[in-house]
């Protein structure tokens, strides 16, 4: 029984991928005293905000959020540019999607080439 239990065990280990090949991120940093939301688009050189409203990641004061990808960037961005969106959090509180949309109510907007997120230690630092 033992031995059933050991070349289970071994059996499954044998099947798993390293875990550590596959987390590829960067870091987007806010060294403001506000909360900000953010969101990531593969879309370059559109830089127009999506028509439905993405999931934002909020960053609190002094804090940072992780981009996550489980590919490396460099195949899941078409154009080799990620572009990454900063709103304030009181605008998103108090307006539509579609208004912060219309109005572009961006308070930056980063577009980053793989080699300009190698240069930054794929850390952005808003503001």
């Amino acid at each position: 029984m033992n031995i059933l239990v050991v070349l289970s065990i071994i059996l499954f280990s044998a099947g798993c991928e390293k875990l550590v090949d596959h987390g590829y991120y960067l870091t987007v940093q806010n060294n403001t005293n506000d909360t900000v939301w953010c969101y990531s688009s593969y879309k370059y050189p559109d830089t127009s905000l999506s028509e439905s409203k993405p999931l934002l990641q909020m960053i609190r004061p002094e804090s940072y959020t992780r981009l996550d990808s489980k590919d490396k960037w460099e195949d899941v961005l078409p154009k080799d540019t990620i572009i990454v969106f900063i709103f304030s959090k009181d605008t998103v509180d108090a307006y539509s999607w579609e208004d912060v949309r219309t109005e572009y109510n961006v308070l930056k907007r980063y577009d980053l080439s793989i080699s300009d997120l190698e240069a930054m230690n794929w850390t952005i630092i808003y503001p």
